[in-house]
């Protein structure tokens, strides 16, 4: 009976921590001044390359080292066992088993590897596939640009229909006179379905020149639900952080909570910056922000309900989370930062993204 009480602050305690990192940092978006305008379009392109320097450097820093971290131990826990038991029963044999163990160990970091991969190519499929969706769906500029096509050719028959009378009925006509009046008239009447296809053919180019950015649009849209995708298995793995610290201990959980607060902070604001130049207004935005929060409160649920899978899970959730971070700012992110940039402003977005892995190096250091 007395461990009941402890049950429930223990929940109220995780819950409410991860209720913190997750509302906390989604404040901080209201004083960001940016929006999907081009004046602040320098402004968004600094804040993807710190978003790009955060994504890089949590990948690298903090989710791959906790996922070989995570090996080590329950490898040198499980060799300990081993050890021990060899060291009663077989004492000539505890060279072999640190060769076997040297093996063992290698083949887990390499298992580490082989998850950021999966990520990666996991993250290239989903969008080839969304792509690929997008070009089969009706209403695309290949279809529109047919139907621009097909008017042209229908008025261009029906004008060689009206001519070819005309030129019949010339013909057949006898005096001269009239024989001039008339061809002046059929060339005055030929020629202006002609002024007419001139004046309408800079117009459908304009149209199909100003149709193409549509579909780019759509595309930049997959990088960004791509990347509410990652921020979703990542607040997960918070979550999953925070209830196992709680269960080792209350000062462990706060130190934890702390922790992932400090974490959360440039990256939510570097996610923010990512889903605006997907094309997403600033209140969606916001909103999807606070959407992929729920992430957390899955992962803390989960810990809590089944202590093992806070162990069980770094194993391959850290490193296929780092993949897709690693695939969202190479492929996705920092090819926007090539596009019609000064020196200036190059130098300025070089300096945000050292400042985003800076950021990593501190965390990293502090954990």
């Amino acid at each position: 009976m007395s461990q009941r009480p402890s049950g429930s602050m223990l929940w109220l305690q995780a819950i409410g921590s991860t209720l913190v990192i997750s509302i906390a940092p989604f404040f901080i978006l209201f004083f960001i001044p940016l929006d999907n305008t081009k004046s602040s379009e320098p402004l968004l392109k600094i804040l993807l390359s710190f978003a790009s320097g955060g994504l890089l450097g949590d990948a690298f820093l903090h989710l791959i080292p906790h996922a070989l971290m995570h090996k080590a131990e329950t490898d040198s826990s499980h060799h300990h066992e081993d050890g021990h038991h060899h060291f009663h029963s077989h004492g000539h044999t505890h060279a072999h088993d640190e060769s076997a163990h040297g093996d063992h160990h290698h083949v887990h970091d390499m298992s580490v590897g082989l998850w950021v991969l999966a990520g990666i190519l996991a993250f290239l499929m989903v969008e080839k596939f969304v792509r690929i969706m997008k070009e089969k769906t009706p209403g695309s500029h290949h279809h529109h640009h047919h139907h621009h096509i097909e008017p042209k050719a229908k008025e261009r028959e029906a004008s060689s229909r009206d001519s070819s009378p005309s030129a019949a009925k010339d013909q057949h006509k006898g005096q001269g006179d009239e024989k001039k009046n008339e061809n002046q008239d059929s060339e005055k009447e030929e020629e202006q379905p002609k002024e007419e296809k001139i004046e309408e053919e800079p117009k459908e180019e304009k149209e199909e020149v100003s149709n193409p950015p549509s579909p780019s649009s759509e595309d930049i849209k997959v990088a960004g639900y791509l990347n509410l995708a990652a921020d979703f298995t990542h607040n997960f793995t918070d979550g999953l952080a925070i209830g196992a610290s709680f269960l080792a201990g209350q000062s462990i959980g706060i130190v934890t909570t702390i922790t992932v607060l400090l974490h959360e902070i440039p990256h939510e604001i570097g996610d923010f910056a990512i889903l605006i130049q997907s094309g997403c207004s600033r209140y969606k935005a916001m909103l999807l922000q606070l959407v992929t929060a729920i992430g957390a409160l899955a992962g803390t649920f989960t810990s809590l309900f089944a202590e093992s899978i806070g162990n069980a899970a770094p194993a391959w959730i850290l490193p296929f989370t780092a993949g897709g971070f690693i695939y969202i700012a190479t492929v996705s992110v920092i090819p926007e930062l090539l596009e019609d940039t000064k020196l200036s402003q190059s130098i300025k977005e070089i300096a945000a993204l050292l400042v985003g892995v800076y950021m990593m190096v501190l965390i990293a250091e502090y954990e």
